[in-house]
């Protein structure tokens, strides 16, 4: 970035301090080494964030945005990354040359990190509370057990999670993405740090739980904290943003103040990034016409459905004291009955923590019931041992919400994709010629079947994930999220490939997104689920353009509206 560009990038900012920036990022290029080449990731950008300010990196899948806020504190995997020219200036020093015992003073109490894949970040094998109070004795060395106990309550209750009592003993595995998601910005902003590199931040969360974590980011901005706000969704940059920053191809394309640049965007890109941006009007041009005899899905007298659930409760035990006695149970879905038709898309949208990915693990068999049947084709599935479940396997299929976690770091892509048509026997062709096809179909490069899943990007390893399952040319796909890692045009070319696919092989899908707009583009039906019941479902257009359940309007009413300048300029001022 020019200096001219950083000098009128700077004249924007309208804040409690705009004489000293807190952060100085010159001429930074990082590279990465792969097949023996060099790579460059990030390639002579620059920019300024002042003390109060939010700056928001947006860009595509790969452009660079998470490995520039990644490498400020050198976090990048070294090898096979490198930090290759530039500098970083930091409340005066020089991140990029500082001792790694003075860079480990920094990271966490002056520069805190929200992280993309909070299960990956988070330890597995300790309790939520456990986690939230080591981060605080190790910068407040001085705060009790009992004081940082109480802190990291506080904090969770903060950012939306009831019970935080009791959540604070459970592991992050009995948390849902989107309250895992919740943990990771607690730990951040209850060390009040002086800059927040947030890494998608509200990715995984439902629409009213990201209003929360906005105006707590709001609050923080208030208090002269500076944040780095880095997403691929332009409607968080608006509704947040002072400066935006654009990246492509690892450098920066465009850059200047929020309102200015979402109304005149210079550059092409800048352009089709926000011409991507789904809406809840948007629809795409034709669905599947309903064989339902009604608008309600769960109707009967259709035609077979290829999956009918019915009265399903799913129960998870809370177990107490030294003999781990059950006493009580989380009722996480608690008697849904759903059917889903042949060839048709099924949205369930609802807060995080709501049930929404429980119920889809359910009808797979990956949790057991407490009660109700699952039926795929007719037949019931549910219940059945592993031996009995096998034939089935192949065409119950799920994308899951974390890539990184749901892929095996050891194995390189080609082996990903092949392993399973391998498994069940159905490989067709030479295991290079399949990879390289469902790859080609989720649009990467077939030359990337060699690599291992640490050098993709999120959204990237979200493509592999997608590739993975369409290899066995299932009957019905759980979507969890399957396009909450992607930017808005590759979400809009996944989105397509989807619904092509569909309409190719018959499939159906169980859709669960928080994103109401997504679904909107691509269900025909659409289930509103609140604590672990179906409060609301039918038609899709219905359901959003007639909600009859109040909190299916108040889920409707927090999407963010993109191009709003008198609701922007509302929640920045705290006026909602």
């Amino acid at each position: 970035m020019s200096g001219l560009m950083i000098a009128q990038a700077q004249k924007t900012k309208v804040g409690p301090d705009t004489a000293t920036p807190l952060l100085q990022v010159r001429n930074l290029s990082v590279h990465f080494m792969s097949e023996g080449q060099r790579f460059p990731a990030v390639e002579d950008v620059s920019f300024d964030i002042f003390r109060g300010e939010i700056v928001g990196l947006v860009g595509e899948s790969g452009s660079g945005k998470t490995v520039t806020g990644m490498s400020l504190l050198r976090l990048i995997p070294q090898p096979p990354g490198c930090i290759a020219g530039g500098t970083a200036v930091f409340d005066g020093r020089d991140l990029l040359q500082l001792p790694l015992a003075a860079l480990r003073r920094v990271r966490g109490r002056e520069i805190g990190v929200i992280f993309q894949e909070p299960m990956t970040a988070l330890s597995p094998l300790h309790t939520v509370g456990r986690q939230l109070v080591e981060a605080q004795r190790i910068h407040f060395p001085e705060r009790s057990q009992a004081a940082a106990w109480a802190e990291a309550a506080n904090w969770l209750t903060k950012v939306g999670i009831p019970d935080a009592e009791e959540r604070l003993h459970a592991y992050p595995y009995q948390f849902s993405g989107g309250m895992r998601q919740r943990v990771m910005i607690a730990m951040t902003l209850m060390l009040d740090p002086k800059l927040i590199i947030a890494d998608e931040p509200t990715t995984a969360l439902d629409v009213t739980i990201q209003a929360q974590i906005f105006e707590l980011i709001l609050q923080m901005k208030r208090r002269d904290t500076a944040i780095l706000f880095i997403t691929h969704d332009m409607g968080v940059i608006w509704e947040l943003c002072d400066r935006v920053l654009v990246m492509k191809d690892a450098r920066l394309v465009e850059s200047g103040a929020a309102e200015p640049l979402f109304q005149d965007p210079r550059d092409p890109y800048t352009r089709k990034l926000l011409a991507a941006v789904p809406r809840l009007t948007d629809r795409l041009a034709v669905k599947t016409p309903c064989a339902a005899t009604s608008t309600e899905p769960s109707a009967t007298g259709c035609q077979p459905d290829v999956v009918r659930v019915e009265d399903v409760r799913t129960w998870f035990p809370v177990r107490r004291g030294i003999w781990a006695r059950t006493t009580g149970h989380v009722k996480a879905v608690d008697g849904v009955t759903v059917r889903i038709p042949y060839g048709h898309t099924y949205g369930l949208v609802g807060e995080s923590g709501s049930g929404k990915t429980t119920l889809g693990r359910s009808i797979l068999g990956l949790d057991p019931l407490h009660a109700g049947t699952v039926y795929f084709k007719g037949t019931p599935v549910s219940g059945l041992s592993s031996r009995r479940m096998q034939p089935y396997r192949r065409h119950l299929q799920m994308v899951f919400q974390d890539p990184f976690s749901s892929l095996n770091p050891r194995l390189n892509v080609l082996d990903i994709i092949t392993e399973a048509p391998y498994v069940h026997r159905v490989l067709k062709s030479a295991p290079e010629e399949l990879a390289a096809y469902w790859l080609k179909e989720v649009g990467l490069s077939p030359d990337m079947m060699y690599r291992y899943p640490h050098e993709f990007s999120g959204g990237q390893r979200q493509r592999i994930c997608i590739a993975r399952a369409m290899a066995l040319e299932p009957a019905f796909i759980v979507c969890d999220e399957a396009v909450s890692a992607l930017d808005v045009t590759v979400q809009a070319q996944i989105i397509d490939l989807l619904m092509q696919l569909k309409e190719k092989y018959a499939l159906s899908y169980l859709f669960i997104s928080h994103d109401l707009s997504v679904v909107r583009r691509i269900a025909d039906y659409v289930g509103v689920m609140r604590a672990g019941r179906l409060v609301e479902e039918g038609t899709v257009d219905r359901v959003i353009d007639d909600p009859q359940d109040a909190y299916t309007r108040r889920l409707i009413a927090a999407v963010p509206v993109p191009g709003d300048p008198q609701k922007r300029r509302q929640r920045i001022h705290g006026a909602v």
